[in-house]
């Protein structure tokens, strides 16, 4: 019989007691609380290395207690034969996990535990007279609490707040020995506290406690059908571990345990308690804070002695401090401000008249708990994800808000507060805080890595995340876990409203962010101008201003979205080449280098922050600026617009808002840059006339006007850009073709070249190319010009014909031999100089 009961307690010592829950008996980890926001995935942060924080030894009885009388002798004998060997992944933090080898490497244990034995183990107890002793059989074990802190350079890049909370804890418990414990006890005194073991000695029995409403701080209670023992602290019920370091030091008094789940869920306000580690807290909103001092006017009072373990796992306490409490820290006559409690965090107060306005009514100085500044300081700035806030002073409050990963995202309805899962009672979860502190809140754009999901009428929008400032929209739940979020990711998503989720900016993230696509094919790249810069090797990387750990700041999107980034440089970004000193604006997507710092300030980019691109890229930037950009010449009053490549200059406001381009971003170069502009519009520009309909193509530098849609579309350009000039520039174009000119019959293959003013049709092919034409660019005209442009070649013109040295000159429609040009000669078709008369 006492073979099975044995054998029944062993097969119990796979589990052994870890923060209150049951785990297997090896080296174990209890799952952190989460955070108030998510921690992204581990190979892209640096944790700090592990630290203990606690450290003692612990037993786990299987079997017993034997009780021994006083001035009695027991012998007991426990004889077993078992092997124990088990081992598991450990999950660390909050939510990433590493493998076993990983906890092996950093805090030095095994993972399997593993030990036979087959003889009998004895133990003989005395028990001196006046006292019990209880014997017990199990296994000592060994209880270490690790933390961690994070700074992981990456991971919060850019953060503007106090990551008081941005760690990680686990519990690592495993046996080291089995063997007897003996506990002795005055008559008279209450049982071992391991919770769930207690056995206290029976008469005399008090009678029952029925209510532990009223007890005095420091009674004992024994609810005798659990064996647990409960101490009253603060008006609550908290459970004990052990009666070790004084702490039953009276008789427990005997009750139920129905009667300690009906009493105080929490210690009231301002009570006090210290543990076996010596440390003192005092209670506000349910959670102890440690104190660093019990200093006036920090009042610790008569702290009852509890157990280590009911501070750790927080038994009849809040993690932290329920809403609405007010608390202000103290320390060597120094106060901080009065805050209220938020989402386990504080928001201080500047004002009485805050208080005053956030419902605490003029006798809110009662109200405040005193605590050393230490722990006031320690209950950190940010509410928690998911709590409701609303702004209020002056008579006046902002809307209602909720708290994603430290931002605020404001409701524009309750219909839309209903929507994100707060239900149709949100307005007794709303905390009223002042309106400055609310305002002081990042608002609309949750940090870096949030999930977030837009809702609204029951229609979900895309999860995405946050990245650099934007959101990041993804196309399914696999980019989702490509993007590192694990298969657990939908755990981590915060809802926010359709409305808030649109009004956050889409696909570009921040500059200087570093990106790259899932899927290892697609390069690093750095966001700059809002456009993406991709490097060809980590020399790139690191020439560009992102240090040898940039590896650490590259963020994963999915290469979907990572191809949907423009590649083009935003105007009004400043670059710098990386292995130079030059410098350059961006201006109408090209490069407008600076020759000066007087220069560059005079362009305003002086107060704008300089971004370092390879040399690579710097040389692959467009000088040549687009069309539609809008210029001012610095130091000057001159505008202009770029108009197929050229500077068409506005001489009033009324001509430059009735081109359309008032309303167009204006870009400011050198007075040298201006200067250096050609004013000739490019061939092959579609322009239209200021406040008319006219529209006209620029062919050989002449306006080549349109008369129908037909005649624009047949010629090409009903596609391309339409650029509004003055009426002024428009009149003032030439008619006339220049010399030189490839153009082409809209409705026909026909070509010809432009020669002294007029068309000289080729035949074929060869004769285009014979007489130079076979590199120029070929514009359509419409039929119309193209039969009204002249046959006869202009006075003066020299011609030759492709095979022949002999140079001619044209007057009135004859050629005559010339042995002296001077000046540009015209190659034609052999056929059309045989066709000249000769005079």
């Amino acid at each position: 019989m006492l073979r099975q009961r044995l054998q029944s307690a062993l097969s119990a010592l796979t589990s052994i007691l870890v923060v209150g829950t049951l785990v297997a008996m090896t080296p174990q980890v209890a799952q952190a609380d989460e955070l108030p926001l998510p921690l992204p995935v581990p190979n892209s942060c640096d944790p700090g290395p592990w630290y203990l924080t606690q450290h003692y030894e612990e037993f786990a009885p299987a079997d017993g207690p034997w009780r021994v009388a006083p001035g009695d002798n027991l012998e007991v004998t426990v004889t077993k034969s078992r092997t124990i060997e088990v081992g598991a992944q450990l999950t660390v933090g909050v939510s990433a996990e590493w493998a076993v080898a990983k906890v092996n490497a950093e805090l030095g244990i095994s993972t399997k535990v593993s030990w036979q034995s087959s003889v009998g183990l004895k133990t003989n107890t005395n028990s001196p007279a006046h006292e019990v002793t209880h014997v017990y059989y199990g296994v000592f074990t060994e209880r270490v609490l690790m933390e961690r802190k994070w700074y992981p350079a990456g991971c919060n890049k850019g953060w503007p707040y106090s990551l008081r909370n941005f760690q990680s804890a686990m519990w690592v418990q495993f046996p080291k020995a089995e063997g007897f414990k003996k506990v002795s006890m005055a008559m008279g005194r209450g049982g071992l506290g391991t919770p769930g073991t207690t056995n206290p000695p029976a008469p005399p029995q008090p009678q029952p406690v029925t209510s532990v409403h009223g007890l005095a701080d420091g009674t004992l209670l024994h609810a005798t059908d659990t064996k647990r023992i409960y101490k009253m602290v603060g008006g609550a019920p908290v459970w004990q571990a052990t009666c070790d370091s004084g702490i039953c030091d009276s008789q427990p008094r005997p009750t139920y345990q129905s009667v300690i789940d009906a009493g105080p869920k929490t210690p009231r306000n301002g009570s006090s308690a210290i543990d076996q580690r010596g440390r003192i807290y005092i209670y506000v909103g349910g959670a102890p804070l440690h104190q660093s001092h019990c200093n006036s006017p920090v009042n610790c009072g008569r702290p009852p002695k509890i157990s280590d373990w009911s501070i750790d796992a927080r038994d009849h306490m809040n993690l932290v401090p329920a809403d609405g409490n007010l608390v202000q820290g103290w320390n060597a006559g120094n106060a901080t401000p009065v805050a209220q409690t938020v989402g386990g965090a504080r928001l201080n107060f500047a004002s009485p008249q805050e208080v005053i306005d956030t419902g605490f009514g003029t006798d809110w100085p009662s109200k405040v708990v005193i605590v050393s500044d230490y722990s006031f300081n320690n209950l950190g700035t940010i509410p928690a994800d998911g709590t409701l806030v609303q702004g209020t002073g002056g008579g006046a409050s902002t809307p209602v808000a909720m708290f994603v990963a430290g931002s605020r995202i404001n409701f524009a309805t309750p219909e839309e507060v209903v929507e994100t899962g707060y239900g149709t009672n949100w307005r007794e979860k709303v905390r009223a805080i002042p309106s400055r502190a609310f305002n002081e809140f990042r608002a609309d754009i949750p940090p870096e890595g949030s999930l977030i999901q837009g809702i609204a009428n029951g229609v979900p929008t895309p999860v995405a995340m946050m990245l650099g400032g934007a959101r990041i929209n993804f196309a399914s739940p696999q980019e989702v876990i490509d993007s590192g979020f694990g298969t657990d990711w939908a755990s981590k998503v915060r809802t926010v409203p359709t409305r808030a989720f649109n009004m956050i900016r889409a696909d570009v993230p921040d500059d200087g962010t570093l990106i790259q696509g899932t899927g290892g094919n697609s390069p690093v790249a750095a966001i700059i101008g809002g456009a993406r810069v991709n490097f060809a090797s980590p020399q790139e990387v690191i020439d560009s201003g992102f240090g040898t750990d940039w590896a650490s700041k590259v963020r994963a999107l999915p290469a979907r979205a990572f191809s949907l980034i423009p590649d083009r440089i935003g105007d009004g970004t400043r670059v710098k080449k990386a292995s130079a000193t030059s410098q350059a604006g961006i201006v109408g997507g090209a490069k407008v280098p600076f020759a000066s710092m007087d220069e560059l300030i005079a362009c305003g980019f002086g107060d704008k922050r300089m971004w370092t691109i390879p040399d690579r890229v710097w040389d692959a930037l467009t000088t040549k600026i687009a069309d539609g950009t809008r210029l001012k010449k610095a130091g000057w009053s001159s505008e202009a617009a770029v108009v197929g490549g050229a500077r068409v200059d506005f001489y009033t406001e009324a001509e430059r808002n009735d081109a359309g381009y008032g309303g167009v971003m204006l870009q400011y170069i050198p007075a040298r840059v201006w200067d250096a502009m050609t004013t000739r519009i490019a061939d092959g520009t579609r322009i239209a006339k200021s406040g008319w309909s006219s529209e006209a193509a620029v062919v050989g530098g002449a306006r080549v006007d349109f008369y129908t849609e037909a005649e624009r579309n047949d010629a090409g350009y009903g596609t391309k850009p339409r650029q509004v000039v003055p009426v002024r520039v428009w009149d003032a174009l030439p008619n006339q073709i220049a010399d030189g000119t490839r153009v082409k019959k809209a409705s026909t293959p026909s070509q010809a070249g432009i020669i002294g003013g007029a068309k000289v049709p080729f035949a074929s092919m060869d004769e285009l190319i014979a007489s130079g034409f076979g590199d120029k660019p070929m514009w359509t005209i419409p039929d119309r010009v193209w039969d009204a442009l002249p046959n006869q070649i202009a006075n003066g013109t020299l011609l030759k014909a492709p095979d022949s040295s002999t140079v001619w000159r044209m007057l009135d429609g004859k050629k005559a031999e010339i042995t002296d040009p001077a000046g540009t000669v015209w190659v034609v078709p052999q056929r059309i100089l045989d066709a000249i008369p000769q005079g």
